[in-house]
């Protein structure tokens, strides 16, 4: 098909349209651009280059929450405080804070504690040679068990002997067993 005049120029306006098209949409997308960079350096100096959670230069996560009551130097002089002999609470009391807002700060400052660990002591304070006992009191002392142990291999019921003593039969059985009561034949 041969080509006239009037479609080629149809065709030449078409590209020469495109052509003014594009070079908008380049001139459109630098002054984009430029705003953009204009945004990101003014709020270059609010993060100071750096995302939202930071890292401290040790590389432990920032703190999140809330801020530290006391500074480090403040937490340091309440641990030589508290470790000259004055007591967190007290301490606590007179700084008018809760006891374990003073526990963090003083565990901030490298406290180790009170001296002793959590939970049971390693080992029992003896007593006459015996290991302390935990819990309530004996009813009845070892001479009574011993004689209770005495009747109940004698004859005597342990029901008949709780019953005398007006204790339940589950603490009689318990004295009997540490007189070294074996138990029914």
């Amino acid at each position: 098909m041969p080509r006239t005049p009037d479609r080629m120029n149809a065709i030449s306006s078409a590209i020469q349209q495109l052509e003014d098209v594009m070079r908008t949409m380049v001139e459109e997308n630098a002054a984009l651009r430029k705003q953009l960079q204009g945004i990101v350096d003014q709020a270059g100096h609010f993060f100071n280059g750096q995302p939202a959670r930071a890292r401290r230069l040790d590389g432990v996560p920032a703190k999140r929450g809330r801020a530290f009551k006391f500074t480090d130097e403040q937490a340091t002089g309440f641990r030589k405080q508290v470790e000259g002999g004055k007591s967190t609470a007290s301490l606590a009391k007179e700084l008018k804070v809760s006891l374990p807002t003073m526990y963090n700060t003083l565990k901030r400052a490298g406290w180790k504690g009170r001296g002793r660990g959590r939970g049971r002591p390693a080992r029992a304070r003896a007593r006459d040679g015996m290991p302390r006992k935990r819990g309530r009191a004996f009813k009845f002392t070892d001479d009574q068990a011993g004689d209770f142990r005495k009747q109940v291999e004698g004859g005597k019921s342990a029901a008949s002997l709780a019953k005398e003593h007006k204790v339940s039969l589950p603490t009689m059985y318990n004295t009997l067993k540490r007189a070294g009561w074996k138990g029914r034949k």
